[in-house]
C-alpha cells in the first residue's frame, strides 16, 4: 500500500480486515463506509476514520410512502396492507434501514402488518428473491430491499407479480428499471466518499 495517502473499504463487513490492514500501514489513512472507529476492531487507529449514516431517517421516508400507499389503496395493490422488508445480514445500517422503514410505515397506516426477514446474504439474489416471495404468498405488495445486488431479487420478485419494490442505497432505477420500483431509500454513500 506504500504510495496510497487513502483506502476506502465499503461495508461494515469489512471490520476486521481495515483493522488488518491499518495496523500494519501507520502512515496510510483509511475510511470504513457504515462503521465507526468506536468498533472493538477500530478503536484507537488513529490513521482510520469511520463514515457512518442515518439509515433510519431514509428508511422511514420509504416506509412512510409505503404506508400511505397502502392507506389510500394506490393502484395495484391487494387488499390486505401488508408491506415488508428483505434484509441481507442482521448488522446495524440494515436493521437501522428496517427500523426506520417500519416506523414510517407505521406512522403513515398505524394498521399496515409488517413482514422482516433476512437472507443471510448480501449477494445471491436468489435467496431475496426466494424470501419475497415468501412475503408476497403472505400479502405483501410493497417490498423494501435492504440487501445489496441479493436485494435485486427481491425487487424482481415484486415486480414479476405486478407489485412494489424500493431498493437502497442507490437509485436502483438505474440499475433494473423503474418499472414497479416505488422509490430508493439513498444515503449518499458518493457524496461522502
Amino acid at each position: 500500500l506504500k504510495g496510497y495517502d487513502l483506502v476506502i473499504a465499503v461495508g461494515f463487513l469489512e471490520e476486521q480486515a481495515v483493522s488488518q490492514v491499518a495496523k500494519k500501514f501507520p502512515k496510510v489513512n483509511f475510511a470504513i463506509v457504515d462503521d465507526t472507529v468506536t468498533a472493538k476492531a477500530l478503536k484507537g487507529l488513529k490513521n482510520v476514520e469511520g463514515i457512518q449514516y442515518k439509515e433510519q431517517e431514509a428508511g422511514y421516508l420509504v416506509g412512510y410512502l409505503a404506508g400511505l400507499f397502502e392507506k389510500t389503496k394506490a393502484k395495484g395493490l391487494n387488499s390486505q396492507n401488508v408491506v415488508s422488508t428483505v434484509g441481507g445480514i442482521s448488522i446495524p445500517p440494515v436493521d437501522r434501514y428496517i427500523a426506520g422503514y417500519q416506523a414510517g410505515a407505521r406512522a403513515a397506516d398505524p394498521g399496515v402488518k409488517l413482514l422482516n426477514g433476512y437472507s443471510g446474504d448480501f449477494v445471491a439474489q436468489d435467496k431475496c428473491q426466494g424470501l419475497a416471495q415468501q412475503q408476497i404468498a403472505q400479502g405483501s405488495d410493497i417490498i423494501f430491499q435492504v440487501a445489496g445486488q441479493c436485494g435485486l431479487g427481491a425487487i424482481n420478485a415484486a415486480r414479476d407479480k405486478g407489485l412494489w419494490g424500493i431498493g437502497v442505497d442507490t437509485n436502483q432505477a438505474l440499475q433494473i428499471g423503474s418499472k414497479q420500483l416505488l422509490a430508493s431509500a439513498t444515503k449518499g454513500v458518493d457524496v461522502s466518499v
